[in-house]
């Protein structure tokens, strides 16, 4: 860890983390700017590759080079062919390194973020108005978070983690966690399925991560959360290699505690799970033809295995799973001269895990057993990725850059059970499902321990199809081209995802067995499946100047257009989004010209496309039906009832027949795009004092507010087409259709925007004959609703041996809507949620989000303590996250049918979102200690203790009260915790770096 606290690199780090430079396309690039006399010639030195480019300094006493890649340079100023002055810096991807020369050339001093030949001080970035936060290989190596990129971007201010059932995914300012966007070198590497994963690479081949969390320019698209950029290694011109291990045990792995019933039951136990993960890396670097020609690769094993029990009172068999990950990256460079540069990466992240199952029980003492062996899961995710660029500097003030980039990613799964047989889905809802169906017991005797839950041989609730697949190929050209005081770029993108998906239950049903309030046991059937091949079709292109209004103000000025076409299963377009106007503003100011107190501001338009899901779901064939039964036995092996006398109608749920809806009637033709605006303004300042504690100080604050314009949701109310039929005459209760339930054919849902006017193409009657129909905003209830307001202050400092960020944010995330996904009930059905769905559903929805976090201190940093030992340390301390009761299923609710315990309304009466009693303040405490030891020269050895103190407060909790006639089980599981802070545990690495 000593290079990390060396005086240069902790500067170098100290910039990368708060401030940003002039925009660069996709932030995989930067510049060096600054001042000399006028027509001298700076010449730029890639001291990496040996590349050279050389810019003459224009009439104003300015110069440029932009688009640079990542490394360390030597800027040299010449004058009559000699060099007169020179200076080494390192450019950092996104960022804008100033160097300014004296006018008579005879010196120079730096005002950049890095300096690696003098005892550079981290400086103000005054060519910066985004909110941006870098992380460099060494400190990724080296901070005691855990080793992915979600937990790396929840350092940043004003980011907090998302709910446990979408993985605890970033949000961002208030942003839901499916509204964010990730990148590879450039390239796009979001899941556009549902907006819930990404493309990630080996860790330890990451040069630099940044985490754009707010301010971002016109070339980012795509997100109204943040932007999460990873910009990997490459070979350079000295060859270099390494290997290291990371071993998580599972004896240094604590547990999380006991929950009980509110009655006292056991509920579930997490003493017998364990996990063990070792992660194997290899890499070599270097030029294959000096100066012109590198090659990087790394090659990375992850193995890890657990076993985890289930709830006491589940069907569920317990698991024992085995997850490999071979992941590989590859990077090449060439330069073709110092003019023209190729660049392709491939990787390849696929992901195989078999989850092995075995019956289980587990005694009133929390002691669980495991016996028979019920069978095997196979799952597939992941796929390989390339990506082509090119670099051209066409001019000294021109420079050209082109991308296209393929993406493929698995999703499947397959279950073989124990006597062998195989259990697939193939994406077609009309063919038949073999195997155990799924099976919830929450019958009152289970609950109270009278009797044990029902067995059932089942491995998992769903399964995907086992061909699934998503592709995204995409391509993107910019330009780049500075005139006077103006730094213009422009670019145009397009990009094509198709998935082949589908879902349906485990064996093709699902058995739920309940009691009433009257104690009578029955079981409702469910049958759920969709499949097909969607498509969504993006174009964009932006325009932005970094305009230098005076040597002290910079302005910037941008615009995006987005075009979205969404196609459903039948190739057939439903839903159309042109022109989508996003402009963006902002301005810098260095107050008193010294680079060493700026103020800056943006002001900016975001919008989302509609995921791909939405095709799956709303504009696809599937089928979704309901009904409850009486039943007389059921079956020891698989579950399954013996059914008796139907208690009720089947009930088609949301109008999915199995049918694909005429997609005229699945998405309003008036509809806007998802978008929110955002404001920024803030202040930086660099402390300089005689004293040595407070001297090298930045400190900072911000102030950022977001509010949502219009959201994008699916509503399944036919009340309004129903009395809109009855108005004009029509018999509107033929063909299977009633107030509630449109008649056969018509898709019971559609998407629109929440509080907008609604014209749609509908068959009313089921006629066959389609009517456009237009109804105002208020006959489905609410305008989407959702702000964040927050205030940040920061500090940060680097010296010969420490390095300290810290933050603290206040924020207020309020609405009536959370964004793409629903942390109230972990639906991760992007964009089609039950929110929305009926008006009743959204009275007392108006209130704290599930993302509220009010109160947020962050710190994290190293010390060295000598030149072979150092600590690190990784501190967040954070309140609670508001909760809520549900309630009034059943019909208990103005007759809504098919929603249990939906609505906030609990004991007869209205309870607003946000009004439970918040969970619990959380901290953790993570440290580190590094050893670099002088005999062994590229040895690091190093452990780390994530949440040392194995602090274990609840993060989420069942906030279902009720659930209509069946009362027993949500009167008992009522606020039991459902996740909690990730136990302690520890983490041994070993490193070897070596230079052949």
């Amino acid at each position: 860890m000593t290079s990390m606290f060396k005086r240069t690199a902790l500067a170098s780090t100290l910039a990368a983390v708060l401030f940003a430079g002039t925009t660069q396309a996709q932030s995989t690039v930067g510049e060096i700017h600054g001042s000399a006399a006028a027509a001298q010639t700076v010449q730029i030195h890639n001291i990496d590759t040996g590349a050279t480019r050389t810019v003459t300094v224009g009439e104003d006493g300015r110069y440029r080079a932009a688009s640079l890649p990542i490394g360390s340079y030597r800027v040299n100023v010449q004058k009559d062919g000699r060099t007169v002055s020179t200076r080494e810096i390192n450019v950092v991807a996104g960022q804008s390194s100033q160097v300014n020369f004296a006018a008579d050339a005879s010196d120079a001093y730096a005002l950049d973020t890095v300096s690696v030949s003098a005892n550079a001080l981290a400086v103000i970035d005054i060519a910066s108005v985004e909110s941006r936060t870098s992380f460099t290989a060494d400190q990724l190596n080296k901070l005691p978070v855990p080793r992915n990129v979600v937990d790396v971007a929840a350092l940043t201010p004003g980011t907090v983690k998302g709910d446990g059932a979408f993985g605890n995914l970033p949000s961002f300012g208030g942003a839901s966690v499916a509204e964010n966007s990730y990148y590879v070198n450039g390239f796009n590497v979001t899941n556009l399925y549902n907006n819930l994963s990404f493309s990630e690479v080996p860790f330890q081949a990451i040069q630099q991560l940044d985490v754009q969390t707010g301010g971002y320019g016109a070339q980012y698209g795509f997100s109204t959360g943040g932007v999460t950029s990873v910009i990997t290694k490459r070979g350079t011109n000295e060859w270099k290699g390494g290997a290291s291990w990371v071993y998580t045990p599972a004896w240094g792995r604590e547990q999380s505690p006991t929950t009980y019933t509110k009655d006292g039951n056991l509920y579930r136990t997490y003493r017998q799970n364990n996990e063990n993960q070792n992660v194997y890396s290899a890499w070599l670097g270097g030029a294959l033809v000096k100066d012109k020609l590198f090659f990087y690769g790394i090659f990375q094993a992850d193995r890890k295995t657990e076993t985890r029990y289930p709830v006491a009172t589940s069907t569920a068999a317990a698991q024992r799973n085995t997850q490999s990950n071979p992941f590989y990256l590859v990077k090449m460079d060439w330069n073709l001269d110092d003019s023209n540069i190729l660049e392709w990466t491939s990787m390849n992240n696929t992901q195989h895990t078999t989850n092995r199952y075995f019956g289980s029980s587990i005694d009133a003492n929390g002691k669980p057993s495991t016996d028979d062996y019920l069978g095997r899961r196979h799952v597939k995710t992941g796929g390989a990725t390339n990506i082509f660029k090119y670099t051209g500097y066409l001019t000294d003030d021109l420079t050209l850059s082109a991308q296209w980039g393929k993406m493929k990613s698995k999703n499947s799964s397959e279950y073989v059970n124990a006597d062998g047989t195989v259990g697939r889905y193939d994406g077609n809802i009309d063919s038949a499902i073999a195997g155990c169906p799924y099976i919830i017991d929450r019958r009152a005797s289970t609950l109270n321990g009278t009797t044990s839950p029902i067995r059932s041989c089942y491995l998992d609730s769903r399964m995907n199809r086992f061909d699934g697949e998503d592709q995204r190929t995409a391509y993107r050209v910019d330009l780049d081209w500075k005139i006077g005081d103006h730094s213009l770029a422009g670019g145009y993108s397009r990009e094509k995802w198709t998935s082949e998906a589908g879902t349906a239950y485990a064996g093709g049903v699902l058995y739920s067995y309940n009691t009433n309030k009257r104690g009578e046991d029955y079981v409702q059937v469910v049958n759920f499946r969709n499949g097909g091949s969607v498509m969504v079709d993006q174009k964009s292109w932006y325009l932005q100047d970094n305009w230098q209004v005076t040597d002290n103000v910079l302005a910037y000025i941008g615009v995006r257009n987005d075009s979205f076409n969404n196609k459903n299963g039948d190739g057939r377009n439903f839903v159309r989004q042109g022109n989508i106007w996003q402009p963006r503003l902002g301005f810098s100011w260095d107050v008193f010209g010294d680079s060493a107190t700026k103020v800056y501001g943006t002001a900016g338009r975001y919008s989302l496309p509609i995921a791909a899901n939405v095709a799956l779901r709303a504009a696809t064939a599937s089928y979704y039906t309901q009904q409850e039964f009486a039943y007389s036995a059921i079956d020891p092996v698989t579950g399954a009832p013996t059914l008796g006398d139907p208690l009720g109608e089947r009930e088609i749920v949301n109008g999915e027949s199995g049918v694909t809806p005429n997609p005229r009637s699945v998405a309003a033709r008036n509809l806007k795009p998802y978008s929110q605006d955002e404001y920024i303004l803030g202040f930086q300042h660099r402390i300089g004092s005689d004293n040595a504690f407070l001297d090298g100080w930045v400190v900072g604050a911000k102030a950022t507010y977001r509010r949502l314009n219009n959201a994008i949701e699916d509503t399944c109310d036919w009340r309004p087409f129903y009395d809109y039929g009855k108005s004009i005459g029509l018999d509107m209760d033929t063909h299977g259709g009633s107030r509630f339930t449109p008649p056969q054919g018509t898709p019971g849902c559609f998407i629109y925007n929440p509080g907008s006017k609604v014209t749609l193409d509908v068959d009313l009657d089921g006629s066959g004959t389609l009517r456009k129909v237009t109804l105002p905003g208020t006959a489905f209830g609410q305008k989407a609703k959702r702000s964040y307001q927050a205030l940040t202050l920061s500090a940060e400092k680097a010296s010969e041996k420490l390095y300290v960020n810290a933050s603290y944010t206040w924020s207020k995330n309020r609405g009536n809507m959370e964004g793409l996904v629903k942390s109230d009930n972990g639906q991760d059905d992007t964009g089609t949620t039950s929110a929305f769905d009926y008006p009743e559903l959204m009275i007392g929805a108006n209130g704290y989000l599930p993302n509220d976090r009010r109160h947020s201190f962050k710190v994290y940093g190293g010390y060295a303590l000598t030149p072979e030992w150092s600590v690190g340390v990784n501190g967040l301390l954070e309140s609670g996250r508001p909760t809520n009761c549900f309630g009034g299923g059943n019909g208990t609710v103005a007759g809504i049918p098919s929603y249990n315990s939906a609505f906030f309304y609990c004991e007869g009466k209205i309870t607003s979102r946000g009004r439970g009693k918040r969970l619990p303040w959380t901290w953790t405490l993570s440290p580190n200690i590094v050893y670099t030891p002088a005999y062994a020269r590229g040895l690091t050895m190093q452990l780390d203790v994530i949440n040392a103190f194995n602090n274990s407060k609840p993060i989420a909790i069942n906030e279902i009260a009720e659930r209509g006639s069946d009362q027993t089980y949500y009167n008992t599981t009522y606020r039991v915790p459902t996740y909690f802070q990730t136990p302690r545990h520890v983490r041994l690495m070993v490193q070897y770096d070596f230079s052949l």
